[in-house]
This record gives structure tokens, C-alpha cells and sequence, in this order.
């Protein structure tokens, strides 16, 4: 049984509610799904690949990469309500039964089109670095939360009658969907990629795009040009 140190797993349906067939869109006139992948032949530590969809056309994408197979996911998780954790599970499963023993999953999902390899290899070394369980990417910010529950507005990251100076606020970490990195067995048990001991490895707020809606669409273009 061959073991793999780290799996990196992309998940890529055909078909998307609010951005048609957003994993084909070109970023610097490559495909999003060819750019990920792109991305982790650069890598060393990413010894296998497995790149997920319903779509022969974007399974056809994994042919010219090393050491990436091509995994033709079930429709009944293929839908709009199916979990990316459904899809890894699967991954994990079809891989399992071709003889491979993984220790850890890499999810990168390709509509992240700003991360790069780096940010992956850092990801990497900060996860192996702290022993962490799992990790993931994220930015930091400060800013003024507001949240509306039954039409009434409350503030959630600071307190509106005693206002402070910005500088003083306390960083927040948003949660950017680009990198994800956790232990295998831990997570066919828990079905959750993020788990206690965890960190995360911060990102540029400018790399953290996540392309979901169209306003996200508008803002790669812009980037584009």
C-alpha cells in the first residue's frame, strides 16, 4: 500500500445557481479549474491528485496533469444541496480502493482564482510547522459589524455608545474558501474539514477572492483588465 502524505482533492461540478459554469470561467485565459490545477504541479509535497466533477468536459482537463486522476462524481452528489464533504468522502473512498493509505487532505476549490502556489505551499508548511489537526485560509480586518435579527441592527464587533478609533478594534479572521488542509481518518469520522487542533494560515484580503456571485464575476474581470 503506497502512502500519501497529502491528496489534494478539487471539487468542480458542471453546474452552478448564481454563476453559469463558473469552474470553466478564464482567468488570465485559463480555465479557473485548469489554473488549480496548474497551481499544484508545481508543488512537492502533492504527490496525487484527484480532480471530482459530473462533467467529462472539465474531467478532461485533469489528462495533461501528472499524477491527477480524474474521479466521475455520482449525480446524487452532484446537485445544488449536496456538500463539498460528500465529494471529498467519495474522492477519498475511490482512491482508498485503488491501494493508496492518505494521511491528509488538500480541498482547493477553483474559484479562488487569486490564491497561487505559494499561498498553497505555505498553507502546507504552517500545517506540518504547528501539528496542527486541519487549517484554513483566511484574511484579517478590522471593521465595524453590524448584524439584523428581526429587523432590529445590533453591533457585533464593537459596541455603538461607546465608539472607539478604528486601530483599536480587534482584528477579525474571515474564513476565505481558498485552502483546506486536514487529517484523513479524523475526517471520515467527523465529516468536517475543520477540526480541533486547528489554525489558519492568512492570505491577502486582495487574494481572497471566492468567485459566487456575479458581483464576484465583475470584480475578476476588472482584476483581468
Amino acid at each position: 500500500m503506497k502512502v500519501i502524505k497529502f491528496l489534494a482533492v478539487i471539487p468542480a461540478r458542471k453546474n452552478s445557481k448564481r454563476i453559469k459554469n463558473k469552474n470553466l470561467i478564464k482567468y488570465k485565459g485559463v480555465p479557473l479549474v485548469k489554473h488549480t490545477l496548474n497551481q499544484i504541479s508545481k508543488l512537492k509535497d502533492i504527490k496525487l491528485s484527484v480532480l471530482s466533477s459530473d462533467s467529462d468536459k472539465i474531467l478532461k482537463y485533469s489528462n495533461k496533469i501528472k499524477n491527477c486522476i480524474a474521479i466521475k462524481r455520482p449525480n446524487k452528489i452532484s446537485k445544488d444541496n449536496s456538500s463539498t464533504e460528500d465529494a471529498i468522502l467519495h474522492a477519498i473512498s475511490v482512491i482508498e480502493k485503488k491501494g493508496f493509505k492518505i494521511e491528509n487532505i488538500i480541498l482547493l476549490q477553483v474559484t479562488s482564482p487569486f490564491r497561487t502556489s505559494k499561498d498553497i505551499k505555505n498553507c502546507i508548511d504552517e500545517f506540518k510547522k504547528k501539528k496542527y489537526i486541519s487549517i484554513f485560509s483566511s484574511y484579517s480586518k478590522k471593521s465595524f459589524i453590524w448584524q439584523k435579527k428581526n429587523k432590529t441592527l445590533k453591533s457585533l464587533s464593537y459596541n455603538f455608545q461607546n465608539r472607539i478609533r478604528s486601530q483599536k478594534l480587534k482584528n477579525l479572521y474571515y474564513e476565505n474558501g481558498a485552502i483546506y488542509i486536514f487529517d484523513c481518518k479524523k475526517f471520515k469520522k467527523i465529516k468536517n474539514r475543520i477540526m480541533k487542533p486547528f489554525g489558519t494560515y492568512l492570505m491577502s484580503e486582495q487574494n481572497s477572492l471566492d468567485l459566487d456571485s456575479k458581483d464576484d464575476l465583475i470584480f475578476l474581470r476588472k482584476g483581468i483588465k
